[in-house]
C-alpha cells in the first residue's frame, strides 16, 4: 500500500499544493510552525476520517476559507482515490472515488501509522491514550469492530443520560435493564477483539524488542480489563471465556448500581480497559527509565506495522512527525533500518543531520516553508 499522489486546498496553512510521493522514504524538512505536521495530519484525516489534533473538523480549515479539500490517490492492488471536504456550513463528506461514503466505509481505504513526539508518552500516559492506540489499529484493518465500538459508545451515551435522569426520578431506572443488555453483549464484543489483538501484538514485539534491547529485556503487552484489579480469573476457551466476560460484566454493573447512579455515569466496561507494558517484570508505567519507556513504544508501533500486514496483506503509511530529534541515534538507525524497504514512510524533520547520508540520497526530499513545498 502506498500513497501516490496527495493534493491539498485551504487545509491548516496550505491555501493550494498537490505533490506526487516516493514509494519509498519521503523526507520533509523544514522550521517549526511551517506546516510540516499538518501535512501529516491531512494524510491521518485521509486514513482514519478525524484529525488525531483538531476537537472539530473546522479547525482544519485555512483561516478566512469557506472549507478544506484534500484529495488522495491511493495504490492497492487497484488505485483508489480518497478525499474529504470540510465546510464550516456542511457537514463533513468522505468520498471513495469521487463517490460519497459513510465514515464506516472510507476507514480501510488507507492504512496508517502515526508516531510523533505524543507517541512516546503512550507507556505513561493516561489508559485513554492506550485504549486509543489499539482501537485506532483495530479499526483499520475491522470494520465489523470499528461499527460494534461506534454502537457501543452510543449506548454508553444514552445509558450515562438515563443514569443522570435517574437522580432525579427513580422511574427512569425502569430503562435500564434494556440498556444493561445492550452495553454487555456489545461491551463484551470490544473487549473479545482487544484481547486477541493485544495477543497478536505481544507475539510480534517480542522479537521487535528483543532487538531493540539486544537481548537484554523481555518486553510483555498486558490487556488488562476493567474489572482485572476485582479477583476475577478467565478461561482460555472462546466460547467459554466469552459467556464468562458476560457474567463478569453483569455481576459488576450490580456490584456498582449505587455508585453509577450517584455520578451519573457508567463504571463498568472496556471504557476502562487498560495495556500495561511490562519488562523483565516490571511495570514501566511506575518503575521504566525513559529509555526503557520509548524502547517499549518503539516496539510497539513497528509491531503494528506487522500486525496490519498480518491482517491486510499490505503495510500501512508510517507516519514520523519530527521523532527523530526524540531519538538517539542507536534507536533512529533502528527504526529507519526497520522501516527501509518494507513501507512507504513519510517523515517531518527540521535538520537532515539525524539522517544516514546514504538514505537521504535514497529518498525524496522537500522543502516546507510557509505552507509551501519545493
Amino acid at each position: 500500500m502506498r500513497l501516490e499522489s496527495l493534493s491539498l486546498q485551504d487545509f491548516r496553512n496550505y491555501e493550494r499544493v498537490s505533490l506526487e510521493l516516493n514509494p519509498g522514504l519521503n523526507i520533509f524538512v523544514g522550521d517549526n510552525a511551517q506546516g510540516k505536521t499538518n501535512l501529516l495530519e491531512a494524510v491521518y484525516v485521509l486514513a482514519l476520517s478525524k484529525s488525531y489534533r483538531a476537537a472539530r473538523d473546522t479547525d482544519l480549515i485555512r483561516q478566512g476559507a469557506d472549507r478544506a479539500v484534500a484529495v488522495a490517490r491511493v495504490r492497492r492492488l487497484a488505485a483508489v482515490e480518497l478525499g474529504f471536504v470540510l465546510s464550516h456550513t456542511d457537514k463533513k463528506r468522505l468520498l471513495v472515488n469521487q463517490k460519497a461514503t459513510t465514515a464506516n466505509r472510507f476507514v480501510g481505504n488507507l492504512n496508517a501509522v502515526l508516531f510523533s513526539p505524543d507517541s512516546l508518552q503512550l507507556v505513561k500516559g493516561a489508559p485513554s491514550d492506550r485504549r486509543r492506540f489499539l482501537d485506532v489499529q483495530i479499526c483499520q484493518i475491522d470494520p465489523v469492530y470499528r461499527k460494534t465500538l461506534l454502537e457501543y459508545q452510543r449506548v454508553v451515551r444514552q445509558r450515562n443520560s438515563l443514569l443522570k435522569a435517574a437522580q432525579e426520578s427513580r422511574a427512569h431506572l425502569n430503562q435500564l435493564p434494556a440498556w444493561d443488555r445492550q452495553l454487555v453483549n456489545l461491551g463484551s464484543q470490544v473487549m473479545q477483539r482487544r484481547r486477541t489483538v493485544v495477543a497478536s501484538l505481544q507475539n510480534i514485539t517480542r522479537g521487535i524488542h528483543g532487538e531493540i534491547s539486544q537481548d537484554r529485556e523481555e518486553l510483555q503487552l498486558i490487556y488488562q480489563p476493567f474489572f482485572a484489579e476485582n479477583g476475577y480469573s478467565q478461561s482460555e476457551g472462546d466460547r467459554q471465556e466469552e459467556e464468562e466476560l458476560k457474567a463478569i460484566f453483569r455481576q459488576e454493573l450490580q456490584r456498582l448500581r449505587r455508585e453509577e447512579i450517584r455520578r451519573g455515569c457508567t463504571l463498568v466496561g472496556p471504557q476502562r480497559d487498560d495495556l500495561l507494558f511490562v519488562v523483565n517484570g516490571m511495570d514501566l508505567k511506575k518503575y521504566g527509565s525513559q529509555g526503557q519507556q520509548r524502547s517499549a513504544v518503539l516496539a510497539c508501533i513497528l509491531a503494528e506495522l506487522e500486525l496490519m500486514y498480518g491482517e491486510t496483506g499490505e503495510y500501512p503509511v508510517v507516519l514520523l512527525d519530527d521523532v527523530m530529534s526524540e531519538l538517539d541515534q542507536n534507536r533512529r538507525l533502528q527504526l529507519l533500518t526497520l522501516l527501509n524497504d518494507k513501507a512507504q514512510t513519510i517523515v517531518t524533520t527540521t535538520s537532515l543531520a539525524s539522517f544516514p547520508a546514504e538514505l537521504v540520497q535514497r529518498a525524496a526530499v522537500y522543502r516546507i516553508e510557509r505552507g509551501r513545498i519545493a
